[in-house]
């Protein structure tokens, strides 16, 4: 296998764990460990809701996690597609179960199966992260009435 066919399965694996981190960080509340996935001038959209630059990503999920709530995402289906040696876009779907309150939680429905659309980058660290990410709401739960904080 030549390097840069390598470099690109290295790569695609690292956005993959990118994306992984994503969701456990959010349903654990680390907020700061959540922040440290986007570039510092990242846009992240969820509906109406815009937040632009991690210090605005922080103040969303700093404010999410104020009340007690019970989340779990996951993400399926993740395309990768490199638009240069340090950039790529990305598509995958996410299925969310969420609550206020804390387990266990009844019945199990899901909250939430989205589209994510991204944009990464490698950063100087060496470190993919997230620049842009815009969520489409493909299927809601009656209870959901919009992103949280928004």
């Amino acid at each position: 296998m030549d390097e840069k066919r390598l470099q690109q399965l290295e790569d695609r694996l690292a956005i993959q764990d990118l994306n992984t981190a994503f969701c456990d960080h959010l349903d654990n509340n680390r907020v700061d460990k959540l922040v440290n996935l986007f570039t510092e001038n990242t846009y992240y959209q969820h509906g109406s809701r815009i937040s632009n630059g991690r210090e605005e990503v922080r103040a969303l999920f700093g404010k999410r996690s104020e009340t007690p709530r019970t989340a779990r995402h996951m993400y399926t289906g993740l395309s990768v597609e490199f638009t240069g040696v340090d950039s790529a876009s990305g598509h995958s779907v996410c299925m969310t179960f969420a609550k206020d309150g804390l387990p266990p939680i009844q019945p199990a429905l899901p909250y939430l199966v989205a589209d994510f659309f991204d944009e990464y980058v490698r950063e100087m660290d060496g470190r993919w992260r997230i620049s842009r990410r815009v969520i489409e709401r493909i299927f809601m739960d009656d209870s959901n009435t919009g992103p949280v904080g928004q």
